[in-house]
């Protein structure tokens, strides 16, 4: 039985890659499926081949009849045994869609029922998500569409915060350019003060994140070490003296970055109009505290901006920034970067909730 779901307007026409997909979603994920799923697919009935090869894919983490799971078992490589050579699922062409566990069947769709209605979310680590929101020279909508689908999970909240959530959203589209965005989403919801980036402190907040992950991220790490080597950092903290230079390196970079992406500004909004549907902004998948998460899609913004345009090179094309930005949403999306966010902001903004503005304008620059 269909049922109506709000989605983003690109979402009827989105579709998985498959094997042209240049990075599998199942590649170095966790990958848990239920302990319902998992027996489902021991008591399938297929080859003897494929049998011995799925017995192998999946390890037990508990008793699956009394609410245990089961995660892949990846290949050397990171590979999740069941991909074949070509890019495509062997389980799906050996038993058909309908024996997938819905974590394989539904990415990167994430479907939840919220305040009695249904949504569904594409998540912008999904290099297929990345690369349609990279081609719109407009900002995306929402609309609802009839699926055949059922929300997999229930979000607890209340009306008044589901109305927030609609309200950034719509807020977030109507303005003109980026800065006018963010404006008028402090406006509307959060009434933090503006300022400026008084002595650099977003240039010196982004170099330590972009040092941190590089020493503690697998996801970002080699990402971040790359747009290190681009700044000209080596991997020393900066001086005060040093950041001006440094913030002229990343100017030049942003530069040579729009060459790439000459529609970026209208690139960034969309990505963060998704992020902020994806995680229900500001009330789920946020941060703690009135202004946490508005704080926190300043700074994924300014993250993203600083990350991508210093993996950039001068042979760069379109689908080499889609890779780094569906990366860099591996780690935004799917982990506590907007908690950490926050603490970077504080520590490297002496604490000045207004700061967030001359951050945003250095990336509109």
């Amino acid at each position: 039985m269909s049922r109506s779901f709000f989605v983003p307007d690109y979402y009827p026409g989105f579709a998985c890659k498959c094997g042209s997909c240049r990075s599998s979603c199942c590649k170095g994920w966790p990958v848990i499926i239920t302990g319902e799923e998992y027996t489902r697919l021991q008591e399938s009935e297929c080859s003897p081949d494929f049998r011995k090869k799925l017995n192998e894919a999946f390890n037990l983490d508990g008793d699956p009849r009394r609410g245990g799971t089961a995660h892949v078992v990846h290949d050397r490589s990171g590979a999740c045994p069941l991909l074949g050579k070509d890019g495509l699922c062997t389980l799906q062409l050996e038993l058909g869609e309908g024996i997938l566990p819905d974590v394989c069947r539904l990415y990167p769709r994430n479907t939840r029922e919220v305040c009695g209605e249904a949504e569904c979310a594409c998540a912008g680590s999904c290099e297929g998500v990345t690369e349609i929101l990279l081609n719109g020279e407009e900002p995306i909508g929402f609309c609802s569409v009839e699926l055949e689908e059922t929300p997999r999970f229930s979000i607890d909240m209340k009306d008044s915060f589901f109305r927030e959530c609609r309200q950034a959203l719509e807020v977030f589209r109507l303005g003109k350019g980026l800065e006018d965005r963010f404006r008028r989403l402090n406006d509307s919801l959060f009434h933090l003060p503006e300022g400026e980036d008084g002595a650099l402190n977003g240039i010196r907040m982004l170099w330590e994140m972009t040092a941190w992950f590089t020493r503690n991220s697998p996801v970002v790490g080699s990402c971040c070490g790359k747009a290190m080597n681009t700044y000209g950092l080596d991997g020393k903290k900066p001086e005060a003296e040093e950041l001006p230079a440094l913030a002229e390196r990343y100017a030049l970079a942003r530069q040579a970055g729009k060459r790439v992406l000459p529609h970026w500004e209208m690139n960034l909004t969309n990505l963060i109009l998704n992020s902020m549907f994806y995680n229900s902004f500001p009330h789920v998948g946020g941060t703690n505290g009135e202004e946490d998460p508005f704080l926190s899609i300043c700074v994924t913004a300014a993250f993203v901006d600083f990350i991508l345009m210093g993996c950039l090179g001068p042979d760069s094309i379109r689908e080499d920034a889609a890779d780094v930005i569906a990366t860099l949403f591996r780690l935004i999306e799917h982990s506590d970067f907007k908690y950490r966010a926050v603490k970077h902001y504080r520590e490297s903004c002496d604490g000045s909730p207004g700061s967030w503005l001359g951050i945003i304008k250095r990336i509109t620059e």
